[in-house]
């Protein structure tokens, strides 16, 4: 897999999270993490409501 598709498909999952109402963590570095990728859960995510994204 090319670095190209790689983003494409981290862009997807992310996308499917945040339509799905799961939360998403920035890390402090501006990295976005998936649920389940942040080392610590204790930190506050964003998280949108579901029927708010156009």
């Amino acid at each position: 897999m090319d670095n190209n598709d790689v983003v494409a498909t981290r862009r997807r999952a992310l996308q499917e999270a945040i339509h799905s109402g799961e939360t998403v963590m920035v890390s402090p570095t501006g990295q976005v993490q998936l649920p389940g990728e942040s080392d610590d859960p204790t930190r506050p995510g964003i998280s949108v409501p579901q029927g708010k994204l156009a």
